[in-house]
């Protein structure tokens, strides 16, 4: 008779040890023993943070990822960090541990380091032991090296939290020893207490070492203990034969203990250390006494000496016993025999008088053999047993079974009682738990019209976060370009892992033509889907070889049961209402049944139709989800049916497989169904937000995180399913002959609320950021203060989700009385995923988190979260603004500016903004129109988009009051005004910012805006409209203003010409002399200057000088005769100019610039002629 399948009470969370953190690796190499301390000094390398080199294959990849042996190590007296995973790794060579805490303490960082270790030689299988000590805050690991040394790791929690603690110190924390009895072979090495290791030697001995407490392992005491005394121990060396087994490079005794309970268990103050030999017997010594306190048969079936068929147990078996001791009295002892359908005994261990244990077995009607998951093979690789404080005699056993890289956990709850009914729950009680679902996530499709690219929808689903490590990419894609004949640099050229994926594929895909000359984009979608596929493939591969599970350990702290795998850890936690019906079917919780019905139909009828129409509901339900209904609920399904065309792409099977799956009929889908499916998808309303005492460290928001993106990712299948079976029934059925008259609208609504709220969530668990690594305490160390004394050192990345960065402030899991972490986990990710979460924060506050990370493409992706009210619409308009989306931004601040600016000094406090707006940015908000504008102006000023800073700044202006103001008011009209100023100087708009100048009511302002003004018009080349503005009233200041711009020009040939342009301004306004005036100081520059002969006309007479002469000559021509004169400073002779002499003033007319514009001309001609006057004659005056 086949054994009942179980039941699926339990889930599988599966998390990856990728660091969140770059550079978290430190990676160290050991020294050999009884290197002096100078030379291991100078010799051995400091430690260093490093990323693990890219695995050019999959040998390479198992070797330097896959951990062959490993396990997690709880503490028991400290608390932060409480738990380590160890791992073996590089065939033995490389030890790597980590903290994999839950939670952290809250005054420390989180200790989220690896330290990768590099031994000598290979640690031996086994031979590796971890420690907690009771006096000093520090982590003991005992190893064993194939050169059979001992090595003692003395690990601070420091040394998880800075890279540095570790540097130059290696020697201090690891130290080395080796036994006296260096020709015997270790086969398995436990740590019995702090300061007490027990090895077991292949020769069927034992070797107990103790140090002083707080040693650092480089002296210890040795104890030999050995059943038969020495000369058992001599006879083993010498006789090889039957009564050995070989195992690795030595032959082992068949009393060689190849399983020992640890730590040590002291029963009536005596420490006693339980054991498993290869011979299949349960061997206890006493460890005080150094005698064998107890020696038997594992399952009680003592054999004759004679007989040949001897009982032998595989070396390499290392999980067969257990011990649990709760009082000084007694302890169970739980044994496995490994032997043929394996079997278990539950032992109670009491001491009597000869000071030897006598063990009575609980169980003794009843053969306790574990039901296995399949018919297949299965090895049963490990189990432990919880015990019922409260109740001595309920017992829960935890069995790991193993498959080739498959495992499965099962789980029995069982009372000691009468044979029978112990019979009965081993036989038929046991539950499992559920493979993790995210894995079976259906593949992207190519669908025809399909706006999104075939290559984006693979990297979304390869790179989700959490689907595959980076090494397993990275390898992937190595091995992937190697098949394709590619070099290993091509795989490993520049750019991002994105980039290097999509170039790699692409070279295996080109674009062709068809018959008729046009490109066959169809073909090309679908060849690059294959290749994308194929990758696939290969990465599936890759990572099933990290799910060999290793070890089963219960964390005693919350009693939730870890499954260390070759390259992860999962976490055992319970399962939702809905997913005991989910992964159950057949065998529902009682109770349920009416709602099973229904969700097993609907995903089946769901499952039996074209990936086509499953991609139209899915577009229809996008757009129901982020557009603003404008129908009633009816007229929306009806809608979403006739878009998506149900009635053709729904055939009759498809229809008659629905009906069979409900039962013949659609009467049992009620509007009590789909309340109690909702209610299962919901929080229970009682929930109470647990206080967070402890915040959560990597791992548990990694546990978090997993366990809400698998929730997610079923809750939005189910709410797929009901939609389409909803819209089916509303519209073909309901209203028929076999309607049933269901309110479908209501349910409708609701399941639409619910698909928005896991839209939302899977968008923030599914989208990734990086943001700087928080540092809560100060680095001690002299290395990191020495590094870089006057440079700040670039701060540490940490990149996570959107849902962690926003929300794992508020996780917590901290265990009240009476409850299981396994529950508690469940309780909390099915909180976030609900309706009315608790842990909540609203689209604009992410939005505002986002922005603050400075991701404005994130922030606008969100955006169809976003909700209507005022606030979320002007923090969109920020994100618009930031993503240099100018436009969009403008309209959104225009839409929000009423419910932003309306005066309620209460409402702004209420704005949580994730740190995003200071607090001069919330004074202006909700304080009036002029303000909310001056505050988007000011935005749109630091982004230096200047043609909205004059919209924003004109509506401020606009919207303020007239009269009396303020000082307040005041100041914001001045800071306008200057904004909208300077707006219009940088967009040359000059006409605007004349009109300005007039608004200020400030003179110095207003006078050094006009300085602003006109210097940036002439040196603009708007010269001829500032010629041509009025300035009322500032006239003389834009001439004195020109004026001093022209004294400080030294070659008027070159720059901003500014004597022309006040010539040309005095002349517009009929200034006359005073343009004669400038216009003559110009023109005894250039004379000065010597360009002003350069002939600059065909007939050779026309140069700088004639030209200045010309313009000098008409301006003073525009005056009356009388007045036709200006005063002109002689300028310095050449042969002066250390003479400390004041400049000669004097009158000249327009007759003598005439006169000297001839001169000037005679004197060129003569030039032209070569008629030079001789040395020492009259020199050529000209004026």
């Amino acid at each position: 008779m086949e054994a009942p399948s179980p039941f699926y009470a339990y889930k599988e969370t599966r998390l990856d040890l990728d660091s969140a953190t770059q550079g978290s690796t430190i990676a160290i190499r050991l020294p050999a023993h009884r290197a002096s301390t100078n030379a291991s000094r100078t010799t051995q390398k400091r430690s260093q943070s490093t990323e693990i080199p890219i695995a050019e294959d999959e040998v390479a990849f198992r070797r330097n990822h896959l951990a062959t042996a490993a396990s997690i190590y709880h503490r028991s007296h400290y608390k932060s960090p409480r738990s380590f995973l160890w791992r073996i790794l590089e065939d033995g060579k490389v030890l790597s541990v980590r903290a994999v805490d839950v939670s952290r303490s809250s005054n420390s960082a989180d200790a989220n380091l690896t330290l990768r270790l590099t031994f000598p030689s290979p640690i031996l299988p086994g031979c590796i032991a971890l420690s907690d000590s009771k006096d000093h805050d520090i982590l003991s690991i005992f190893v064993i090296t194939d050169s059979k040394h001992l090595y003692t790791l003395t690990l601070r929690p420091d040394y998880f939290r800075r890279p540095s603690s570790t540097e130059d110190n290696v020697d201090d924390w690891c130290k080395s020893w080796v036994s006296n009895a260096s020709f015997k072979h270790p086969h398995r090495l436990v740590a019995l207490g702090a300061d007490q290791v027990l090895i077991s030697a292949h020769d069927g001995s034992l070797l107990k070492l103790d140090r002083s407490s707080g040693g650092d392992g480089a002296v210890w005491k040795e104890t030999h203990h050995s059943a038969g005394g020495w000369t058992q121990g001599l006879r083993s060396m010498v006789m090889r034969g039957s009564n050995t087994i070989r195992f690795g490079k030595s032959n082992l005794d068949m009393s060689s203990a190849t399983s020992i309970a640890t730590p040590a268990v002291i029963i009536d103050g005596v420490s006693y250390a339980f054991m498993v030999s290869l011979d299949h017997r349960l061997r206890i010594w006493n460890l005080a006494a150094g005698r064998m306190a107890y020696n038997g048969d594992m399952l009680s079936q003592e054999t004759e000496s004679h007989e040949e068929v001897k009982k032998v147990i595989d070396p390499s078996q290392s999980q067969l016993v257990k011990v649990y001791g709760d009082n000084d009295e007694s302890a169970l002892c739980v044994t496995f025999s490994p032997l043929g359908t394996g079997q278990f005994k539950f032992w109670n261990a009491t001491p009597n008088e000869a000071g030897n244990l006598e063990l009575v077995d609980l169980f003794p009607d009843n053969n306790l053999i574990p039901q296995t998951p399949t018919s297949e093979i299965w090895t049963l690789a490990d189990f432990s047993v919880v015990l019922d404080r409260s109740n001595a005699n309920n017992f829960t056993l935890w069995a790991l079974w193993k498959n080739n890289m498959s495992y499965r956990l099962h789980k029995l709850d069982f009372q000691s009682g009468s044979a029978s009914r112990v019979r009965e729950a081993w036989e038929g009680s046991w539950e499992a738990m559920a493979t993790e679902t995210l894995r079976e996530t259906p593949l992207p499709t190519v669908v025809p019209g399909d706006s999104q690219d075939m290559t984006d929808k693979w990297l979304d689903f390869i790179l989700s976060p959490g689907r595959f490590t980076s090494a397993t990419t990275e390898t992937g894609l190595a091995i992937y370009a190697r098949g394709l004949g590619s070099s290993k640099e091509a795989a490993r050229r520049s750019g991002s892992l994105p980039e290097r994926m999509c170039a790699t594929i692409a070279s295996t895909v080109s674009l062709e033509r068809i018959s008729d000359g046009n490109m066959n984009y169809e073909q090309f979608r679908t060849a690059t889907d294959s290749q994308w596929r194929r990758f696939y493939r290969l990465l599936l591969e890759l990572d099933k070889q990290r799910g060999e599970a290793l070890s089963l350990v219960i964390d005693p702290q919350g009693e939730m049961p870890w499954v260390v795998l070759a390259d992860g850890i999962t976490a055992i936690r319970d399962c939702s209402g809905l997913e005991k019906i989910w992964h159950n079917n057949g065998m529902v919780p009682a109770g349920t049944e009416h709602v099973a019905r229904p969700l097993f139909a609907a995903a089946s009828f769901r499952d039996s139709l074209s990936d086509q129409f499953i991609h139209a509901c899915k577009v229809m339900l996008q757009e129901e989800i982020f557009q603003e209904p404008s129908l009633t609920d009816p007229a929306r399904i009806r809608a979403f049916y006739d878009k998506v065309d149900f009635s053709n792409q729904i055939g009759d099977e498809e229809y008659s497989q629905l009906v069979s799956g409900l039962g013949g009929d659609f009467k049992s889908v009620t509007h009590l169904v789909y309340q109690a499916m909702l209610e299962l998808m919901n929080a229970a309303e009682d929930f109470d937000r647990r206080p967070q005492v402890l915040p959560l460290a990597e791992f548990g928001n990694k546990l978090v995180l997993k366990g809400v993106q698998e929730t997610t990712e079923l809750h939005r299948n189910i709410c797929l399913d009901q939609l389409i079976f909803l819209v089916l029934l509303e519209v073909e059925i309901n209203h028929g002959e076999e309607g049933i008259k269901l309110e479908t609208a209501a349910i409708f609504g609701r399941l639409m609320l619910m698909l928005t709220r896991l839209e939302l969530v899977n968008w923030l668990a599914s989208t990734q950021i990086s943001l700087p690594l928080k540092k809560i305490e100060r680095s001690n160390s002299f290395t990191e203060k020495a590094m870089s004394p006057t440079r700040k050192p670039l701060p540490r990345m940490e990149k996570l989700t959107v849902l962690e960065g926003v929300l794992r402030h508020l996780f917590g899991l901290d265990l009240r009385r009476g409850e299981t972490m396994s529950s508690v986990i469940t309780e909390v990710i099915i909180q976030i995923c609900t309706t009315d979460s608790e842990y909540e924060a609203p689209p604009a506050v992410i939005q505002c988190f986002l922005l603050k990370h400075d991701r404005a493409d994130l922030a606008v992706e969100f955006s169809r979260f976003a909700g209507h009210d005022a606030f979320s619409t002007y923090i969109q308009g920020r994100a618009c603004l930031a993503a240099n989306d100018f436009v969009t931004a403008s309209m959104l601040f225009k839409k929000a500016a009423f419910g932003m600016a309306y005066p309620n000094p209460k409402k702004r406090i209420d704005y949580h903004s994730a740190g995003y707006l200071d607090e001069t940015e919330k004074t202006l908000l909700n304080a009036g129109l002029p303000e909310y504008y001056s505050h988007i102006a000011s935005l749109y000023e630091k982004e230096k988009v200047y043609s909205y800073v004059i919209d924003f700044a004109r509506l401020s202006l606009q919207f303020m009051k007239i009269g009396k103001q303020e000082p307040q008011g005041i100041l914001l009209r001045t800071e306008m005004q200057s904004r909208l100023f300077n707006a219009a100087i940088q967009t040359a708009r000059f006409e605007l910012a004349h009109s300005i100048l007039a608004l200020f009511a400030d003179n110095a302002i207003q006078h050094s805006s006009l300085r602003t003004l006109v210097t940036k018009m002439c040196e603009s080349s708007y010269a001829s409209q500032l010629t041509k503005l009025p300035f009322v009233g500032l006239q003389d200041t834009v001439d004195a203003i020109l004026a001093q711009k022209c004294l400080g020009i030294v070659d008027v040939t070159v720059g901003v010409p500014y004597h022309k342009i006040l010539y040309a301004w005095r002349i517009q306004r009929s200034d006359f002399r005073g343009a004669a005036s400038i216009s003559l100081e110009r023109l005894q520059r250039l004379q000065q200057s010597g360009d002003g002969d350069k002939m600059i006309g065909e007939d050779g007479l026309e140069t700088p000088v004639t030209k200045q002469y010309i313009a000098l000559i008409n301006a003073l021509s525009c005056v009356e005769p009388k007045h036709a004169w200006i005063l002109s400073e002689e300028p310095p002779r050449k042969g002066n100019s250390g003479r400390n002499t004041q400049p000669k003033r004097k009158v000249v007319t327009l007759a003598d610039l005439r006169r000297a514009y001839q001169d000037e001309l005679d004197r060129i001609a003569a030039i032209q002629n070569n008629q030079f006057a001789f040395a020492g004659g009259d020199e050529m005056d000209v004026l």
